[in-house]
């Protein structure tokens, strides 16, 4: 299998080279159950975290992981987007979301605790892997509704296109199938 090398906080880790359609292929970062690797980007993203910030925000479901750790971190609190409407939700916050990882539209969802929280804050959003954008897009929709105010976002890795908004720690080429060079 063909493989892609990232290094965080001294890390090394060689990440499998996937299909997601029949044109690309990506390299696919997987935190779960790599707990150095978690540690390890959680210590570089609370070094690069904007003092402003008051509450880190994490998207399911990468970025629920990495809100706790880097809370933990830095003592802030931290609050969570659901894709989905939980039961304990009464007044959930929806904006609808399409990514480059989805064949259909889905939905964030900020519950009424989680909106306490962040309301008239500063926040700080943080995800594994930023792609198209589009999670970005609906996360600062759903965090104007909320009444709080995006100071930086913050990744692991950024995808395909550079992106200068986010804070990332690496960047992922996408790969074409057919065996050209990888695009940027």
């Amino acid at each position: 299998m063909n493989t892609h090398r990232i290094t965080i906080g001294g890390l090394a880790r060689d990440l499998p080279i996937v299909p997601v359609d029949p044109e690309i292929a990506i390299a696919f970062l997987k935190l779960y159950g790599d707990l150095p690797l978690v540690d390890a980007a959680t210590d570089e993203l609370a070094a690069r975290l904007d003092p402003s910030t008051e509450v880190i925000v994490g998207p399911e479901t990468g970025g629920i992981l990495l809100a706790h750790k880097l809370a933990e971190k830095t003592g802030r609190p931290y609050a969570v987007v659901r894709k989905k409407v939980r039961p304990n939700m009464t007044s959930p916050l929806t904006v609808p979301v399409q990514t480059i990882g989805t064949a259909t539209a889905q939905q964030l969802v900020l519950g009424d605790d989680d909106a306490a929280v962040i309301r008239g804050r500063a926040v700080a959003v943080v995800d594994e892997v930023v792609s198209s954008g589009g999670t970005l897009v609906a996360l600062g929709r759903l965090m104007h509704e909320a009444g709080a105010h995006v100071v930086q976002t913050l990744a692991v890795a950024t995808e395909g296109d550079r992106r200068l908004d986010v804070v990332a720690l690496c960047h992922l080429p996408v790969f074409p199938r057919a065996g050209a060079a990888a695009r940027p």
